[in-house]
């Protein structure tokens, strides 16, 4: 500011001694006045700009701390509901509970415009899939759609690349705006969340986001003033609808820092509208299609019947099921897919549960009650939450269900499940490359026990010797006492975390002496390298990946005259080849594959976990009630790291927001989420007992052919 100031006072000498050379003495008068009234102008924008940035940090700081002490009323009022109350006291807190959510609410549209405002706000570049932020959606809002019966679409066309570059956090905020105001303004209809590809090199990807509705739609003067903050549509848009009017304001800026255009927007009164972005991304360079390419040409010329009352969801599913190259036949209610049946014989049958006339379900029993050969597989689409209709279609026998929105992977996914259609046959998990450090000595360091006996059997299943420490303190004390050939440090333990331990080892070991590799559920670009400063050479993510594990085994461990692996010992760790059933937000293959498909072992830390983690709102309870939110937050870590290691993944992600949460001192985000573990831990527990009576009748069934 001062320089401003300077360079103003030096053009204001400059123009007086020019005047006074080339201009009369009322010219030069005119021409002061004017200069002057410049100047004064010129002051008064600096001032004004100066006052905005003040302003603006002003809020940005302001929102934040007003934040805090919501979440903790928040937080507080949560979980004094979970308590004994009679119903007067109940009524006041729920009061409470509301009126602070819509506050919270409003205090965060603020913090976000604010940050935009101030220059805050930043657009990151890394790693992302397009497909999860989208299935995240679904998560977020299928149900509220379900709820005021709307259709929820998601129409992503298998030809677009998903694995790109870029910031999914601040994409996921301006999709998740679009999508509620969707949902909001609509009554009857539908919800399409589209993906377009306009143009695609070997390098980048220019995609066309769009967010359409059936709703109440816009007149050209509500279109014009749409994006101005603090506005809506009409004033009587506030009164029914609430809210702040900043979501699309800020949706707009977020949109003009990643691509400098905007969102852009087409709507009539009463014909909905549609809201769209346009991006340029980059492409990851592995995209790690050979699994999904393999799956599909395994089901070429398969013959599948879709039932879709639906118009677009039937369209879409017809594309997504044309890309997997099998055979599609269509139809809009359950009486002209029985007339179908008969005429035609069909490997699958995707059949939507609500339907005009007979029911999806309806419809699976008659079908199953033939009981002839030609029976197709059926795959029940369902709504979230349909839990009971769900258990009543296994009763049934149906083969498979899906849960709406459809995706490409999911549907994949589980119409290869319905028809025991997989990879081919895995060879053994002993990777020849690894043969020259089998049975090297390694020191694993995690104090979570599901963690510790998942990674022990994936060490030993490569052939490696394992010791366990269940702390820093302890890890220090083992690696002086025995050389090792690795160690595999997790970050967040009692008594010394691995950061402090893996920089007293350092001070006893060099690089070259003794590898140091971290292992931990938190993988963001921060945490790496606070792994690296610390002295540890790599990074692996929980879940475990084994390929991941491998590459790393091979990379880092020292080699030495190790024991070999007898024959017998290769052979018994080949692993067979199983299609698990498939359930919402569970991840069977690949938590099996990690334990090589030892169903006993899988039980019983499936039990562990269940037993430990039950009741998880009071204990975390306690926890705040004693200040102890470190060990909050620990306790979210560990469940973080062992759901996702057993393939919960659902339990993992709402225990990793906890865990967030936490971190940030926000106690209300924690009470707002944590109801959540109790159902999910139930849900995994029960879908893991289905599960091994399932793979019981397997092996029946197998003995008697």
């Amino acid at each position: 500011m001062a320089k401003q100031r300077q360079q103003t006072q030096l053009s204001q000498s400059f123009l007086k001694r020019l005047c006074q050379r080339f201009f009369s003495t009322q010219q030069r008068d005119d021409l002061s006045i004017n200069a002057t009234r410049l100047a004064e102008r010129e002051r008064e924008l600096q001032d004004a700009a100066a006052a905005n940035q003040a302003k603006s940090e002003f809020l940005a700081n302001m929102s934040h701390e007003i934040r805090t002490p919501i979440n903790a009323i928040l937080g507080m009022t949560q979980l004094s509901l979970k308590t004994n109350l009679d119903e007067q006291q109940r009524g006041y807190l729920r009061s409470i509970e509301s009126s602070s959510r819509i506050l919270l609410g409003i205090v965060n549209d603020m913090l976000d415009f604010a940050k935009i405002e101030a220059g805050k706000l930043t657009i990151e570049a890394i790693p992302f899939d397009l497909e999860e932020v989208l299935s995240n959606l679904a998560d977020m809002f299928a149900y509220q759609a379900y709820d005021k019966n709307l259709e929820f679409i998601i129409n992503l066309p298998t030809n677009i690349p998903t694995r790109l570059v870029g910031d999914p956090l601040r994409l996921n905020q301006v999709l998740v705006n679009l999508v509620s105001n969707a949902i909001k303004f609509t009554d009857n209809g539908e919800i399409v969340v589209a993906v377009t590809l306009l143009d695609m090199n070997s390098d980048e990807v220019y995609l066309r986001l769009s967010v359409t509705d059936t709703g109440i739609g816009m007149d050209e003067a509500q279109r014009a003033r749409l994006f101005d903050a603090f506005t809506q549509a009409d004033s009587s848009t506030t009164r029914r609808f609430g809210g702040t009017g900043l979501g699309l304001a800020i949706s707009q800026r977020i949109v003009k820092l990643i691509n400098q255009h905007g969102l852009g927007v087409t709507s009539s009164v009463g014909q909905g509208s549609t809201f769209f972005l346009e991006v340029q991304l980059p492409i990851q360079q592995t995209q790690d299609l050979s699994n999904r390419d393999t799956l599909i040409q395994r089901l070429q010329n398969k013959n599948v019947l879709a039932i879709e009352d639906n118009l677009t969801t039937r369209e879409m599913l017809t594309e997504l099921l044309r890309s997997y190259d099998v055979q599609v036949s269509t139809c809009r209610s359950a009486e002209e897919a029985l007339q179908l049946l008969q005429q035609h014989n069909y490997d699958a049958v995707i059949v939507d549960w609500q339907l005009p006339g007979m029911s999806g379900l309806e419809f699976c029993e008659e079908v199953l009650s033939e009981c002839h050969e030609a029976t197709p597989k059926l795959i029940l689409a369902t709504n979230y939450h349909a839990q009971d209709m769900i258990e009543q279609s296994k009763r049934l026998g149906v083969a498979e269900y899906i849960v709406k929105p459809y995706t490409s992977s999911g549907l994949l996914r589980v119409l290869c499940s319905a028809l025991s259609i997989s990879n081919e046959p895995r060879q053994a998990t002993i990777d020849n490359r690894l043969h020259e450090i089998c049975s090297a000595p390694v020191l694993l360091v995690e104090d979570n026990d599901i963690n510790q006996l998942i990674a022990r059997e994936m060490l030993e299943h490569a052939g490696l010797q394992v010791d366990i420490a269940r702390h820093g303190e302890e890890a220090i004390s083992m690696v002086q006492n025995r050389q090792y050939a690795l160690v595999l440090m997790d970050i967040q333990m009692p008594v010394m975390d691995g950061l402090t331990a893996a920089e007293k080892i350092r001070s006893y070991f060099s690089y070259q002496q003794l590898p140091i590799i971290a292992m931990t559920a938190n993988s963001s670009s921060e945490d790496i390298e606070r792994s690296l400063a610390a002295g540890m050479q790599d990074h692996i993510s929980k879940p475990i990946d084994e390929k991941v594990l491998h590459q790393a085994l091979e990379k880092w461990c020292l080699r030495g005259e190790y024991e070999a692996p007898t024959a017998q010992e290769v052979v018994e760790k080949v692993t067979p080849n199983i299609v698990y059933p498939s359930r919402q937000g569970i991840e069977f293959n690949s938590a099996l594959e990690r334990l090589g498909h030892n169903m006993g072992l899988y039980q019983s830390l499936v039990d562990r976990l269940y037993s430990e983690y039950q009741q998880a709102p009071q204990k975390v309870v306690e926890f705040l009630s004693k200040g102890q939110h470190e060990q909050a937050k620990r306790f979210f870590h560990s469940l973080k790291g062992a759901a996702a290691n057993l393939g919960f993944v659902k339990l993992s992600s709402v225990a990793a927001k906890l865990e967030k949460s936490m971190a940030h001192g926000e106690v209300g985000e924690v009470a707002d989420h944590i109801t959540q573990l109790d159902p999910l831990l139930e849900q995994a527990h029960q879908a893991v007992t289905d599960l091994v009576l399932w793979h019981k009748r397997q092996q029946i069934t197998g003995k008697r052919s």
